[in-house]
């Protein structure tokens, strides 16, 4: 059951800091902000589509977030259910992000507590 090591870029955690980051400011600003990245292709990004390497390196520098930090080995192919649920309330347009997050941390406190609460009872007889 031997799996082929390798990386590959977490475009949708890239695409959540993005959008996080910009918050309510336009796209058009935001470009001008990072610089060497025009607005449509800071919307495809945010949309989920894999950048260039030179737009990826723009974007990590803005983020102040190192590049290595956006790969995930495929190893952790499966993301935790948490995360998951995070990720999509982020990417809702129909949310404020603020709320976003909100929620997100509400999930993922919540399961946090029920991941603990099974984990006692399994260990009851």
């Amino acid at each position: 059951m031997s799996k082929e090591m390798g990386s590959y870029l977490d475009i949708e955690r890239l695409a959540s800091l993005v959008r996080k980051k910009r918050g309510s400011r336009g796209l058009r600003e935001t470009s001008a902000e990072i610089g060497n990245v025009s607005p449509s292709t800071l919307s495809r990004v945010e949309s989920g589509k894999m950048p260039d390497m030179e737009t990826f390196l723009a974007l990590c520098n803005w983020l102040e977030v190192p590049p290595a930090e956006l790969f995930r080995s495929s190893e952790d192919d499966q993301l935790d259910t948490p995360e998951a649920i995070a990720i999509q309330l982020r990417a809702d347009k129909n949310l404020d992000p603020a709320i976003a997050n909100a929620l997100a941390s509400l999930v993922k406190a919540a399961y946090r507590d029920l991941s603990q609460n099974n984990g006692e009872l399994k260990q009851d007889p």
